[in-house]
């Protein structure tokens, strides 16, 4: 099987799970692969996250591959909430967000508690 090929009816490799800090911030963490069959999903956790809280924390420290529909999600979130700010922690996520450049208009950190209220 190539890379990015699926087995006919496994469930795409991504998971969103929210989860809240000690001072009320929501943190969305993402484990998995973000493409087109998964980009459906990844938006609307996203979105919805973005226009119902005051700050986002976006952790993909877990995320093993970015598309462009992944880059341009994290651009309209970063446009929908009045906070946002993305964790990277891996080569590969990092390098495409300054290949891209959308990481420039992004609050980038390299962790969940470097992120301040």
């Amino acid at each position: 099987m190539l890379p990015g090929q699926r087995v006919p009816g496994e469930p795409p490799p991504l998971a969103v799970t929210p989860s809240r800090r000690e001072d009320g911030v929501l943190v969305l963490t993402a484990v998995g692969e973000i493409d087109a069959a998964t980009i459906g999903r990844f938006r609307t956790e996203l979105t919805g996250a973005c226009v119902t809280e005051k700050q986002v924390i976006l952790d993909l420290s877990g995320v093993g591959f970015l598309s462009c529909a992944g880059l341009h999600a994290l651009e309209e979130a970063n446009a929908a909430a009045p906070r946002f700010s993305v964790i990277v922690k891996t080569a590969l996520v990092s390098r495409i967000l300054d290949v891209s450049g959308v990481g420039a208009g992004l609050d980038v950190r390299r962790d969940v508690e470097d992120v301040r209220l």
